[in-house]
């Protein structure tokens, strides 16, 4: 082979390789990904299933993914408290009311309502904290996956210069 030859096969496979680089470092497996499964939502970081704890400690080098899940946990921990508690009151003041009337007594109101009341609103103020928490774990990942795609961003330029061909590689 001449020169020539040597110099154009060089020239077409170094663009070739580094665009085949460029888009392997924008593809990068340590990004996570949220997913619903059954009424819960499920962490996965490439293809492994991570809990809420573990996709927490993997933004923990990113300040403000960390701290929107530092938010997120607590939203999902108030979350849980408040549907304990909701779910107890609604629990007995249903429990109560059914065994009244099966023993053919009436439904004591004042502790019925009451009761029922407070459980449903504990209730719908979990359900609210629970999408939150949702939320800001959601905006966490996309900080972080972000974040790590420009940290990994590569772009190949080919072009004309008024010299000539140009090849631009940017990190």
């Amino acid at each position: 082979m001449n020169t020539k030859s040597y110099l154009t096969t060089f020239l077409i496979f170094i663009p070739v390789f580094l665009f085949c680089f460029s888009s392997n470092a924008q593809n990068s497996s340590d990004t996570i990904r949220i997913a619903r499964k059954g009424l819960g939502t499920v962490y996965y970081h490439d293809t492994k299933e991570l809990t809420f704890k573990q996709a927490k400690a993997l933004t923990k080098d990113n300040q403000a993914a960390y701290s929107l899940m530092q938010k997120a946990d607590t939203m999902r921990v108030a979350s849980y408290a408040l549907g304990i508690v909701g779910g107890v009151a609604l629990g007995f003041s249903l429990g109560h009311a059914i065994g009244r009337v099966m023993v053919g007594n009436t439904i004591s109101k004042p502790l019925f309502f009451s009761m029922l009341g407070a459980g449903v609103v504990f209730i719908g103020i979990s359900i609210g904290c629970e999408v939150g928490a949702n939320n800001n774990a959601k905006e966490a990942v996309a900080i972080f996956n972000n974040a790590i795609k420009q940290s990994n961003n590569a772009n190949l330029d080919l072009g004309f210069s008024p010299g000539g061909v140009m090849l631009r590689l940017n990190f």
